[in-house]
């Protein structure tokens, strides 16, 4: 099963997400935390929020009609704030590092070119959705999905 990450934008009670797969940026966050503490900066895994996987593997989930029109609408069946969400300046801060990692020594991150490839446009990406959120004050994770 490939696992990967969507960033989820946290807008008062209603979740933002553009829906795209983060895919190389999961797949090389052990990577990502190295160079991280490296760079002095808070880890990529500390912006990861589990929840929704968490209730995919319930014994029992209870996904109901009601839940399907919530996620439709940005909301949830469960309160937002059991959620983990981080401040997006502190985000910037990560991802602008890597970034810049990425741009002086890309042989740091031990990928192959293309996977480096993908994982600059990821970055780019990020960093986007993170300088809009930083402007309007919102929070946000990165939502981890199977």
């Amino acid at each position: 099963m490939g696992m990967t990450y969507w960033l989820n934008v946290r807008d008062g009670d209603v979740i933002e997400s553009e829906e795209r797969d983060l895919s190389y940026t999961c797949k090389a966050t052990d990577t990502l935390d190295r160079l991280c503490v490296e760079l002095g900066v808070l880890a990529v895994s500390e912006f990861v929020d589990g929840t929704e996987m968490g209730l995919e593997y319930e014994d029992e989930p209870d996904f109901t009609d009601a839940d399907e029109a919530l996620y439709a609408e940005g909301k949830r069946p469960y309160p937002l704030d059991e959620m983990r969400w981080c401040d997006a300046k502190t985000g910037l801060e990560t991802f602008r590092s890597l970034q810049a990692q990425l741009d002086e020594n890309p042989e740091s991150f031990e990928l192959d070119a293309d996977d480096l490839e993908m994982l600059a446009e990821e970055l780019d990406e990020i960093l986007e959705q993170l300088e809009q959120a930083e402007m309007q004050g919102q929070t946000f994770h990165l939502e981890l999905l199977a």
